[in-house]
């Protein structure tokens, strides 16, 4: 989305013209009902022609260039760009990706981040190819990874300021006046798609990667645990100190749940029970029935 703001104020600067925008088909939201995404409305109310492939194939790469573009811009778009619609350009297209390439090429740049500890991340314009996130780096700007930052807020961040850094660099690139560098293949890291069983906390793993690891499953595919079979999801939690006990020991500290990890503890700040709202530890503790001073998560 910032992306596209930013074409859009390039427009009206008159330095581009945008030919169309291309984006995912609608799809059903969490009640089920189908709604265009915030791109394509977006996109309908700057008046620009909206195209919506199923399948970016031949016939949905030819549509595109009848349209005989000089350029292509990505951003998050979640599909190989087709060879023939580079090639269509002379390979001038940027994609605007979340992580400073070569470190956390793939689908989920901002998570991995988070999971590994960065203390910096940040958006890369890079030339596209055909291969997943391989292509030369024309430009990077970077930020700071707050202790505070999960991944739904660090790619809202980042995706600022991915349009920001766009609509410096796009009428130099257009230009001739920017050329792309190779990545260094020595430093390159992958960040495949998470998955639900991603989410899960492991507690023989210490308290600080338990706590990134909530902050990186949020919003999707969310952190969680089991307690007496039952999953529960973990929205926020924090990391403190305590008694030396096996990992795994839950114990409620005025009124707030905890969990012994590898080393340290991580108190359990936010949750959502199964078929449940969210709410805070010390609510969910409130209703807790049966759990004794020796349980164990999961349970």
């Amino acid at each position: 989305m910032p992306s596209l703001a930013a074409l859009a104020v390039l427009a009206d600067d008159g330095a581009i013209e945008i030919a169309t925008v291309v984006t995912q088909p609608d799809r059903a939201g969490d009640r089920g009902k189908v709604e265009p995404s915030a791109v394509k409305r977006r996109a309908l109310e700057l008046g620009l022609p909206v195209r919506q492939p199923v399948l970016f194939d031949a016939d949905a790469a030819a549509e595109l260039i009848a349209l005989r573009p000089d350029a292509l811009v990505w951003a998050a778009y979640g599909n190989l760009i087709p060879r023939r619609l580079i090639d269509a350009v002379r390979g001038r297209a940027l994609n605007v990706h979340a992580s400073l390439l070569p470190r956390w090429r793939g689908a989920s740049p901002v998570a991995h981040a988070i999971l590994a500890g960065d203390t910096e991340t940040g958006v890369t314009l890079m030339e596209g190819t055909v291969s997943l996130d391989r292509g030369p780096i024309v430009a990077q700007s970077s930020v700071r990874i707050g202790p505070e930052d999960t991944a739904g807020s660090l790619t809202a961040q980042l995706a600022e300021l991915g349009g920001a850094l766009l609509r410096r660099v796009l009428p130099g690139y257009l230009a001739g006046e920017r050329r792309g560098e190779p990545q260094d293949e020595k430093h390159a890291m992958w960040a495949p798609k998470l998955a639900t069983k991603d989410g899960e906390l492991h507690f023989t793993e210490p308290a600080e990667a338990l706590a990134r690891r909530v902050r990186a499953m949020t919003p999707e595919p969310g952190a969680w645990t089991t307690v007496d079979g039952q999953r529960l999801g973990v929205l926020r939690a924090s990391v403190t100190g305590g008694r030396g006990v096996q990992y795994g020991t839950f114990e409620l500290r005025e009124g707030v749940p905890h969990v012994a990890g590898g080393a340290g503890w991580l108190r359990l700040d936010e949750v959502r029970p199964s078929g449940k709202r969210a709410m805070t530890g010390a609510q969910w503790a409130r209703g807790l029935r049966g759990l004794s001073a020796d349980t164990r998560l999961p349970s």
